[in-house]
């Protein structure tokens, strides 16, 4: 599995990265129609979030989000495999100083993002800007592939973590003023119910619990694509903590709340094909 995973990265990174972003959301386009599942999933998702938008307008950003993803999948080798100089040239930076001023404060950072556009770029330049970064990961099951894929996430600098481990080296790296990525859009069945985007979601309270038991500042950071090509804009944003809020609820609930208007500005960028809602689909299939 591993060679064949390896040999299509290889030969995908030989067609320009423009064409093989177009030819990836092509495929994606494809796929919106012949995957039914997830075309459901995407357009259940989308109807909680925008009641009032016409079937028309949920099936286009559904359909763009099914070609996003595909841009960004076929984008992967050249993520994982080109130079810093060149990945570099192709990110503008916005507001870095959000970061840079968390960082004096000495306590850690903790970055809180989401699956908007080409996440796994987004990942990477934190490393590539220069920052000390853990990124907290879901392990891929064939080790090999597993060995291939953290070889490339972690050769800018970047430490990853996978989740089966446990949390104890959190405290010493934010000790270490490092920083911490932690996604925080995904369904966790064990999670605790936030509202996201205006629905309950189970979620990890992670950022919330390091942030008010160590004052640990939370910036939040999300990846656009500029047009159609492999061109993109990093933005971070400050995202304020009231000190005597310590339940974590509240504090997941204002981190959640700095991710509405990046969604709802370029919806298309999000992945709605993940069923971010289970814990109320569950609920309303328990009471129908």
């Amino acid at each position: 599995m591993a060679i064949i995973v390896k040999l299509l990265f290889y030969l995908v990174r030989l067609i320009p990265v423009r064409l093989a972003g177009a030819i990836g959301a092509g495929l994606g386009r494809l796929l919106y129609l012949l995957d039914t599942r997830h075309r459901n999933i995407a357009m259940r998702n989308l109807s909680r979030v925008y009641p009032n938008k016409s079937d028309a307008w949920k099936r286009k950003i559904s359909r763009e989000s099914f070609a996003e993803l595909g841009r960004t999948a076929f984008e992967l080798p050249h993520v994982y495999l080109r130079s810093k100089a060149f990945l570099l040239s192709r990110v503008e930076v916005e507001n870095h100083d959000a970061i840079l001023q968390a960082e004096q404060l000495g306590k850690g950072v903790i970055l809180a993002a989401c699956h908007h556009s080409n996440w796994e770029m987004g990942a990477l330049a934190i490393s590539m800007l220069g920052h000390k970064e853990h990124i907290i990961y879901r392990t891929v099951r064939q080790p090999e592939v597993d060995r291939f894929v953290l070889q490339a996430r972690e050769r800018f600098g970047a430490m990853m973590k996978a989740r089966d481990i446990g949390l104890r080296w959190i405290p010493r790296a934010l000790k270490n003023n490092d920083c911490i990525s932690i996604m925080i859009d995904q369904h966790l069945s064990n999670g605790t119910p936030v509202p996201f985007l205006g629905h309950e979601g189970r979620t990890t309270t992670l950022p919330a619990t390091f942030a008010n038991k160590y004052h640990t500042p939370v910036v939040g950071v999300r990846i656009d694509r500029i047009g159609k090509g492999f061109n993109f804009r990093l933005v971070f944003w400050p995202i304020p903590i009231n000190e005597s809020m310590m339940d974590p609820v509240q504090t997941m609930q204002v981190i959640a709340d700095s991710f509405a208007p990046v969604i709802h500005a370029r919806p298309e960028l999000w992945l709605w094909i993940h069923r971010r809602w289970l814990y109320l689909d569950e609920l309303e299939a328990g009471s129908a």
